[in-house]
């Protein structure tokens, strides 16, 4: 239980958590997030971060914005909306964008920290697919940084800061 986990945390002092999410969170404008993944509420993940403000640990969430969503895009409808390839987000499209609005919404409404952890990795085949129909084939690092530009301009809009892990 993460009550349980948060306790063993706090005697070992520690005072950072940061829960691996995914796509278990809820996102209202797209049911299929998260959709028989055991996907937390914002009442559930705020209900967390009261209890671990209790013992004075900080909540950092850990998300995809680019990868690592293949449970969430072997659906159809968030395929035809979401899906460059493999289990990559369409990076540049509006859609996408959107899509990392809510997610930052959902955290910034759920979370004292204004802090977020992104994952950004594993986006082995990124602008190969439909990416690259729709732009052309650029380079994997122009596309990287053309993303990862707008993922903290997103962030900052809602009013949270950018940590990231990358391959």
């Amino acid at each position: 239980r993460t009550r349980d986990f948060l306790c063993l945390m706090a005697l070992m002092g520690l005072d950072v958590y940061y829960p691996y999410l995914e796509d278990l969170y809820t996102l209202p404008q797209e049911p299929l997030f998260g959709y028989l993944r055991g996907r937390y509420t914002e009442e559930e993940v705020r209900a967390i971060d009261d209890f671990a403000d209790s013992l004075g640990i900080e909540v950092v969430p850990c998300i995809q914005t680019l990868a690592h969503l293949n449970q969430f895009l072997r659906w159809d409808q968030p395929a035809a909306d979401y899906l460059d390839l493999d289990d990559i987000l369409l990076v540049g499209s509006k859609k996408t964008g959107a899509l990392i609005d809510e997610m930052f919404r959902f955290f910034a409404g759920a979370v004292r920290s204004r802090r977020i952890h992104v994952g950004m990795d594993e986006a082995y085949h990124l602008g190969r697919g439909r990416y690259a129909d729709e732009n052309g084939l650029k380079k994997k690092t122009e596309i990287m940084h053309l993303h990862l530009r707008d993922v903290i301009a997103r962030a900052q809009k809602a009013g949270l800061a950018v940590m990231m892990w990358d391959d």
